[in-house]
C-alpha cells in the first residue's frame, strides 16, 4: 500500500473471539486489527506461526511421525510463502531460527500421532492453506444473528478444544490473563456451537507440550461473554461511525499497548509514551531525529545515528546498528528526519540496540489514521 494513503477505519458487521480480545483492551487496536491496510505496519510472531503450524497439524490427524512431518513441513512451507509477501515479515525466512522451533516441531508431531492413533473415523486429507476441514474442525460457525462468528479448532457432542503451541509459564506476571483470554474464547466457542443445538460440557486448552487444561463450560457464563462482546461491537461502531479522532478510540497504557501489533502507526501510543519518563514496555520504543548514517563495509550492515527524545540515554546520541535485509533500507533518509523504534532491546547502559524483532520508520512514511462510516 502507499504509505502516505490514510488508513480509514470502518464499521464491521460481526464481531469474533479475537476481535473481542482486542476490543477489551483499546477500541483502535480492535479497529486497526480488521482493516488489512493496517496489516503492512505490523510484525507478525514466529511463535504465533508456530500455532499455525499445530493447529493444521492437528486438523489433519495423520496416522504415523512421518506423515506428521510431511504436514508440518507443508504448513511452514506456506506460512513461509505469505511471510515472503510482507514487508516486514520477509526477515524470518529461516524457520530453524524462530525460537523453540524444533521443540515445537517435536512436540507437535508427538501430539498430532497421538490424536491420530485414536480416531476412528477417516482423516481428511488436503495440503495446508486449502479448504478447511468440516465436521467439527476449523468449521465457521454464526451465532447471535451473524453477528457473532468464530472458528473452533475441535468440537464435538462433549468438548470444544483450543490448540495452542505452548502454554505461558506461570512465572510471567501476564501468564494468568492471557490463560484467562482464552477461557474467554472457548465461551464464545460454545455458544456458537450451542445455538447449534447441543451445548459442549467442557471447554479444553491442549498444548503442544502435552498440557491439558478443562474446565465445565457454564452456558450462563457463556452467554454473559457473548453478551459484553456483542456491546463492545456496538460501542466500536458508534465512534467509528461520527468520524472520531481515531486516537479517541485509544485506551494506551502498559497494558493495553504493551504487546499492541500497531504501536508504529498508533498516535495515541507515541502521545502517552513520550509524557511518561519510562512506560514499562516489554519491548522499548522510542522517537528520534536521525543525525546521520553509517555505511557498513558489506553493502548490507549500516549504522543509524540519532538523538532520542528525553529516554533511553537521557536523550543523548546514539547509533542503531541495522541490516537493509532485515530493517530495510534507511541509508537514504535526510538528515533530521524523525524516526520511530519499536520492539528494540534495551543494553544495560539504558541504550537501545536491535535485533531480529527491530523496526525502525521513517515518521514521514507513517499514514494517517482516519474513523469513517461504511
Amino acid at each position: 500500500m502507499d504509505a502516505r494513503r490514510p488508513i480509514v477505519l470502518t464499521p464491521t458487521a460481526r464481531t469474533s473471539p479475537t476481535l473481542w480480545s482486542h476490543v477489551r483492551l483499546c477500541s483502535l487496536r480492535a479497529a486497526l486489527s480488521i482493516n488489512p491496510d493496517a496489516d503492512s505496519w505490523v510484525l507478525h510472531s514466529p511463535r504465533a506461526w508456530l500455532g499455525t503450524a499445530f493447529h493444521w497439524l492437528m486438523a489433519g490427524a495423520p496416522g504415523d511421525s512421518s506423515e506428521a512431518a510431511s504436514l508440518w513441513d507443508g504448513a511452514i512451507a506456506k506460512i513461509l510463502a505469505d511471510a515472503s509477501r510482507h514487508r516486514l515479515d520477509a526477515r524470518f525466512a529461516n524457520p530453524e531460527r524462530w525460537p523453540g522451533y524444533y521443540l515445537v516441531r517435536q512436540r507437535a508431531i508427538a501430539s498430532a500421532v497421538e490424536k491420530g492413533g485414536r480416531r476412528s473415523v477417516a482423516r481428511p486429507r488436503g495440503p495446508p492453506g486449502g479448504s478447511p476441514p468440516t465436521g467439527g474442525r476449523e468449521r465457521l460457525l454464526t451465532a447471535r444473528s451473524g453477528r457473532l462468528a468464530g472458528r473452533p479448532d475441535q468440537f464435538d457432542s462433549t468438548a470444544v478444544t483450543e490448540y495452542k503451541s505452548s502454554l505461558p509459564d506461570p512465572v510471567r506476571a501476564d501468564a494468568a490473563s492471557i490463560v484467562d483470554g482464552y477461557w474467554r474464547q472457548l465461551r464464545l466457542y460454545s455458544v456458537l456451537i450451542g445455538e447449534m443445538g447441543t451445548w459442549p460440557a467442557t471447554a479444553r486448552i491442549v498444548a503442544a507440550s502435552g498440557q491439558v487444561l478443562e474446565e465445565p463450560v457454564h452456558r450462563p457464563a457463556c452467554e454473559a461473554e457473548a453478551d459484553a462482546a456483542i456491546a463492545g461491537l456496538d460501542a466500536m461502531n458508534q465512534a467509528l461511525s461520527t468520524g472520531c479522532d481515531s486516537a479517541a478510540l485509544a485506551i494506551p497504557g502498559q497494558v493495553a499497548c504493551g504487546q499492541c501489533p500497531y504501536v508504529a502507526i498508533c498516535p495515541a501510543f507515541w502521545s502517552w509514551c513520550e509524557a511518561k519518563p519510562l512506560p514499562e514496555l516489554l519491548e522499548p520504543a522510542a522517537r528520534g531525529t536521525l543525525r546521520s548514517v553509517d555505511p557498513g563495509t558489506d553493502g548490507d550492515l549500516y549504522a543509524v545515528n540519532v538523538i532520542l527524545r528525553d529516554r533511553y540515554g537521557a536523550g543523548g546520541g546514539q547509533s542503531l546498528a541495522l541490516r537493509k535485509s532485515v530493517h530495510g533500507d534507511l541509508t537514504g533518509l535526510p538528515s533530521g528526519s524523525t524516526l520511530r523504534i519499536v520492539y528494540a532491546n534495551l543494553r544495560p547502559d539504558g541504550r537501545l540496540r536491535a535485533d531480529a524483532s527491530t523496526c525502525v520508520f521513517s515518521e514521514a512514511e507513517i499514514p494517517e489514521l482516519r474513523c469513517g462510516s461504511v
